[in-house]
C-alpha cells in the first residue's frame, strides 16, 4: 500500500464535509496514525464515534479490499482519503459500506444517521491518473494478453506461459497481470494468476477501447444484408480477399438474440478498396448499411472462427465492437458475453 504524509488536503477534506452537516456539533482530529489520522465526531445529541482514516497519495481497488479485510469497528469507523478515487475504487467503497473522501470533493459516508454523498467534481490532478492504456487499441501486445485471458476465465495461468503464448517477454505480461491485480481484476495464488469478475474488467476494458473511434468505412450496398454476405464467400472464392464478420453480424453467429440491417466487417487495408469494387458498393456520409474496419494489426481476429461458413472474429472482439454501437449494441455484447465468454 502506498502511503502519502497527511496534509492539509487530507485533513481538510473530511473536516469540511462533517462541519457543513447541520446534526454535526464538533469534528476534531484526535491523533495521527502511521497511515493517516484518527477524529472525533460529536453528534448534536451528545453520541460521538471516531473516524479512522486511511491517507494514501495513488489509490487502487486491491488497496481498498486490504482496508476492507482488516477494517475493525474497534479502530472505529474506517474511511479512505486521497487525491483521486476512481469509479470503481468508488463502487467497491459503497458495496462494503466504507466511506471515501477526495480532494475534489467527491465522497461517500453513511453511518450513525449521517449521510453524505457527492459525485461529479473534476479532479484538480487529473494528468497524474491518466487511463489503463493497455485497455486502448494501440496497445498490442497487452491486448493478446488480455485476449488469451479470456479464453478460459475459470484457469488459473502462469507468467511463463502466457508469454509463450503470446509470443512476449515475461516483463510484459508481467506488467499486465500487476496493474490487473492492484485493480482486483486479477488474484495472485500459489499455483499462478487467474480473474475475478472478469464480466467487469471486460467492461472497463470496452469503455476505454471506445474513446478512441475507429477508422472505417461507411458504404451503401444495394444488396440486402443477406445476399451481401453470401457475396462475401465469393469474395474469397474470386478475389482471394478474406473478410471477418463483426458487430452484429458477426455476434448473431454466436447469440441470435436481434434483427439486424447492418454489415460490420474487417478487411486487410489493402483489399478494402478492390473489394468495395467486387461489392458494388460505394462510401457514403449517411445511411450506410456496410461498415469495413481496417484489419490494422492481428489481434482483432485473434481466435475468429469459422461459423456457418462466414469468418467470424471471436466473442471477445465481438463485444469490445458491439459495446461502441448503438441502438442494440450493449445487448447484443451482454447476450455473447453470457453465452460464450462467462461459462
Amino acid at each position: 500500500m502506498i502511503k502519502v504524509k497527511t496534509d492539509r488536503y487530507g485533513l481538510e477534506c473530511v473536516e469540511n464535509k462533517f462541519l457543513k452537516l447541520p446534526n454535526v456539533q464538533k469534528y476534531e482530529v484526535v491523533k495521527r496514525t502511521e497511515d493517516g489520522f484518527v477524529a472525533s465526531v460529536e453528534m448534536d445529541n451528545g453520541y460521538e464515534f471516531l473516524l479512522n482514516a486511511c491517507v494514501v497519495n495513488q489509490v487502487f481497488p486491491s488497496t481498498v479490499m486490504q482496508l476492507i479485510e482488516k477494517q475493525s469497528m474497534e479502530q472505529g469507523m474506517r474511511i479512505l482519503v486521497s487525491p483521486y478515487v476512481s469509479e470503481r475504487t468508488a463502487a467497491i467503497c459503497e458495496q462494503n459500506e466504507m466511506g471515501y473522501f477526495d480532494y475534489a470533493g467527491n465522497c461517500w459516508f453513511v453511518g450513525h444517521s449521517i449521510y453524505l454523498s457527492e459525485k461529479g467534481n473534476k479532479n484538480p490532478r487529473p494528468k497524474e491518473y491518466k487511463a489503463a492504456a493497455i485497455f486502448e487499441r494501440s496497445s498490442v501486445v497487452s491486448s493478446l494478453i488480455l485476449r488469451e485471458l479470456f479464453v478460459d476465465v475459470t484457469r488459473v495461468w502462469k507468467l511463463k506461459y502466457l508469454a509463450e503464448k503470446v509470443d512476449c517477454s515475461i516483463g510484459q505480461v508481467s506488467k499486465v497481470m500487476n496493474f490487473l491485480q492492484e485493480n482486483a481484476w486479477a488474484e495472485k495464488t500459489k499455483d499462478g494468476y487467474m480473474l475475478r469478475e472478469p464480466e467487469a474488467l471486460l467492461y472497463e476494458w470496452s469503455r476505454i477501447y471506445g474513446k478512441k473511434e475507429a477508422s472505417a468505412y461507411a458504404l451503401y450496398s444495394l444488396d440486402n444484408v443477406s445476399i451481401l454476405e453470401k457475396k462475401l464467400k465469393f469474395l474469397k472464392k474470386d478475389m482471394g480477399i478474406e473478410s471477418y464478420l463483426t458487430g452484429f453480424s458477426g455476434g448473431v453467429r454466436y447469440a441470435p438474440v436481434i434483427r439486424y440491417n447492418k454489415v460490420h466487417m474487417y478487411l486487410a487495408p489493402e483489399d478494402i478498396q478492390e473489394a468495395i469494387a467486387y461489392l458494388e458498393m460505394k462510401e457514403v456520409s449517411s445511411g450506410s448499411n456496410v461498415v469495413i474496419f481496417p484489419l490494422e494489426n492481428d489481434s482483432y481476429i485473434k481466435d475468429s472462427r469459422k461459423i456457418e461458413e462466414s469468418l467470424v472474429v471471436s466473442p471477445v472482439q465481438i463485444y469490445l465492437d458491439c459495446m461502441q454501437l448503438k441502438g442494440r449494441g450493449e445487448e447484443m455484447a451482454e447476450a455473447v458475453l453470457m453465452k460464450e465468454i462467462i461459462k
